[in-house]
């Protein structure tokens, strides 16, 4: 019964509410390390709205936190493309940081902490880069 209240309120909203909602939703469940029900809610949010750039950029995280480095380069790509994202920099530097390309990383963390300048993982990031490449603060 909760769901079919769920999907009425969801119908009677317009593609870029839904895919902003089922977002929100996908991100809960990301937090929580439930990737393949994140996966769904954003496979929902770009099927609702494929120019949702928030929705590509947490497509673009479950890849990542998945293994698929290519399919989650993509996905931040795609998603960077429709608008700035903290979250598709902050993947992007987290795959270019893993594979030693560190300049890479370190403009990409950077771009993310340009749009969110509080965002902890952007920063920890930064510093490991840093730490990394000999040039610790």
């Amino acid at each position: 019964m909760l769901d079919q209240m769920n999907a009425g309120r969801m119908a009677a909203l317009n593609p870029q509410e839904r895919a902003r909602t089922l977002c929100t939703q996908a991100r809960g469940f990301l937090d929580r390390g439930l990737l393949l029900e994140a996966e769904r809610l954003y496979q929902d949010a770009v099927a609702a709205d494929d120019r949702s750039a928030e929705a590509h950029a947490g497509l673009a995280e479950v890849r990542e936190r998945s293994g698929d480095a290519d399919a989650a380069r993509r996905e931040a790509h795609t998603s960077l493309e429709l608008g700035p994202s903290a979250g598709a920099y902050l993947v992007l530097a987290q795959l270019d940081f893993a594979s030693g390309s560190l300049n890479d990383a370190k403009t990409e963390a950077g771009d993310a902490l340009r749009l969110e300048p509080s965002n902890r993982v952007a920063g920890e990031l930064m510093h490991q880069i840093e730490a990394k490449s000999g040039r610790a603060r």
